[in-house]
């Protein structure tokens, strides 16, 4: 009991050093706020929109012409702007361009066809980015916002998570005062998670490491915040340090963790993994679903055959000849770069 109480007296310290730093800067808007208005320098697909009107809801989605993943999503954002057309109006706005020039913005917008199906602007100097992105505490792209009929920011997040956000704000039965709750929560975990947990736990690492030590610390940890028990780097360090102490847990945290992250940490699980001898069939395959999770999804950043080599080697390990030859003859017929 006593050993409980020095470490939430510690943990109470850190938490109130964290609120001090951040009273000096600028608190984050939330969710349920009115829009920030649009800055525009150009339209360069679709109407003009000068404002936000009530009983319409709007989707602002920001990209860059050197942004792969925004170009990766572009065809489904067009999916979605087709499937709401009465309801949803989508507007895709480049902002961070790396001293692109507005002929070359143009041209790429132009050749992107029917894959950009929806407004697209150029904003005015940096005001995009300054009172929406920088507002709202997010730096990267590609990155969505959803205003409601109501001229309010509903949510914002990755745009993979749109499908389910406007199903429900279009039908009116989105509950924006959960949504502000859970942005608030994550605002306040997310520094926590990517500082203390960060400091905290590397000093357990290593080969072998101190993981019993690093998963008791952990659970005191998550005793104080059982919020952080999802975040990246807490479900990084916990997946490393199940895999060393009891790996039938690993896989199962893996997969929780997974289901509850907007940013899954594959390459946590086959960084962990694909060198290990010994370990449980159930790891290797898990670790060749995230190679392949990797390639569905960031396909831009992935070495095509080589990547299949690797799950090929990770299959052999979990004792599937089969899958194994499978991979190998993927690696033989794959693209060394993958284009869009």
């Amino acid at each position: 009991m006593k050993k409980q109480k020095v470490i939430f007296l510690l943990w109470s310290l850190f938490l109130a050093f964290g609120a001090s730093a951040q009273e000096k800067s600028v608190i984050p808007k939330s969710i349920g706020e009115p829009a920030p208005p649009l800055y525009i320098s150009k339209w360069l697909k679709g109407d003009s929109i000068a404002e936000f009107k009530k009983g319409q809801v709007y989707v602002v989605e920001f990209w860059a012409t050197w942004c792969l993943p925004c170009i990766a999503g572009m065809p489904h954002l067009s999916d979605l702007a087709r499937k709401y057309k009465k309801d949803v109006t989508v507007i895709g706005v480049s902002i961070f361009e790396r001293g692109t020039t507005m002929p070359v913005i143009e041209k790429f917008v132009a050749d992107k066809g029917d894959k950009m199906d929806y407004h697209v602007a150029a904003e005015k100097g940096k005001m995009m980015a300054e009172h929406w992105m920088t507002a709202y505490a997010e730096r990267g792209i590609p990155f969505s916002f959803v205003v409601d009929r109501e001229g309010r920011i509903a949510w914002c997040g990755p745009p993979k998570n749109l499908d389910q956000v406007l199903a429900q704000v279009v039908k009116g039965n989105w509950d924006i005062q959960l949504a502000a709750k859970k942005r608030k929560e994550y605002q306040r975990l997310a520094p926590i998670d990517g500082n203390n947990v960060v400091n905290t736990l590397n000093p357990y690492m290593g080969n072998p490491g101190r993981p019993a030590a690093a998963l008791k610390k952990i659970d005191s940890m998550l005793t104080v915040e059982p919020g952080l028990k999802y975040f990246p780097k807490m479900g990084h360090f916990t997946f490393y340090s199940l895999t060393k102490t009891d790996q039938k847990k690993a896989v199962e945290f893996a997969r929780e963790w997974f289901a509850a992250n907007d940013y899954p940490g594959y390459s946590t699980v086959t960084d962990a993994v694909y060198k290990k001898e010994g370990l449980i069939p159930e790891l290797y395959v898990l670790a060749a679903e995230c190679y392949q999770a990797q390639l569905d999804n960031y396909p831009w950043s992935m070495n095509f055959p080589e990547t299949y080599k690797n799950m090929a080697a990770l299959y052999e390990k979990a004792g599937d000849k089969v899958k194994a030859k499978e991979m190998l003859k993927k690696a033989q017929e794959a693209p060394i770069v993958n284009k869009h």
